[in-house]
C-alpha cells in the first residue's frame, strides 16, 4: 500500500512539473475595486431641506465589481453628495447585465439600496447605464449615468448621477 502511495505521489508531483505555467494576469472576469466622482441632479420638495430643484452637486464614491458570471455583476456602491446644505450618502448594490461590443463593455442594470439624508435613512431604487472600457492590463475606465427614486413618505425624491471612474482588476 506505500508503495502505491509512493507512485500515485510521485506521478502527481510529475503532471504538475510537466504543466505549463499560467501567467499571472488579471482577466476580465476578476474581482476589482473601482472610484468614481462626477456630478450629481438632486430633485424633490421637502419642508425639512432647502434646495433648488435639479441643483448640481458633486458625487464621489467607491465600489466593488464582482463578476459572476461573464455577462452579469455585482457592483456594491457607496457614494457621496449633497441635498442643498445636507449630506447624502447611497449605499447600493447595482445588479449589472453586461453586454460586451468590441472593446467596450455596455452594461445596464437595477440599482437598489439605501439614502441617508441628515438623520434620515430611506429606501431608493433606480436604474443604471454606462460603458467600461480596458485602460491598461489591470485598470479599467468606465462612464456611467444612474437614476434614482428616493422612497419617502410624503413625496418621493429623484437623483440623477453621472460619473467616471477608474476600476483595478486584481
Amino acid at each position: 500500500m506505500n508503495k502505491r502511495m509512493a507512485m500515485l505521489a510521485a506521478v502527481v508531483a510529475l503532471a504538475m512539473l510537466a504543466a505549463p505555467a499560467a501567467m499571472a494576469q488579471p482577466d476580465r472576469q476578476s474581482v476589482g475595486l473601482g472610484v468614481s466622482i462626477g456630478a450629481a441632479w438632486p430633485e424633490g420638495k421637502s419642508s425639512e431641506i432647502q434646495y433648488d430643484d435639479w441643483s448640481t452637486s458633486f458625487n464621489w464614491g467607491f465600489y466593488v465589481n464582482i463578476p459572476l458570471l461573464w455577462t452579469f455583476h455585482l457592483t456594491p456602491s457607496a457614494e457621496l453628495y449633497r441635498f442643498g446644505d445636507i449630506n447624502a450618502t447611497d449605499i447600493s448594490l447595482a445588479f449589472k447585465f453586461i453586454i460586451p461590443v468590441w472593446k467596450l463593455d455596455i452594461f445596464v442594470g437595477v440599482v437598489p439600496g439605501l439614502t441617508t439624508i441628515g438623520d434620515d435613512t430611506l429606501f431608493n431604487i433606480g436604474g443604471l447605464g454606462g460603458v467600461s472600457f480596458n485602460l491598461f492590463s489591470n485598470i479599467d475606465a468606465f462612464l456611467q449615468v444612474k437614476y434614482k427614486i428616493i422612497i419617502q413618505d410624503d413625496e418621493n425624491k429623484r437623483v440623477l448621477h453621472a460619473n467616471a471612474g477608474l476600476l483595478f482588476r486584481f
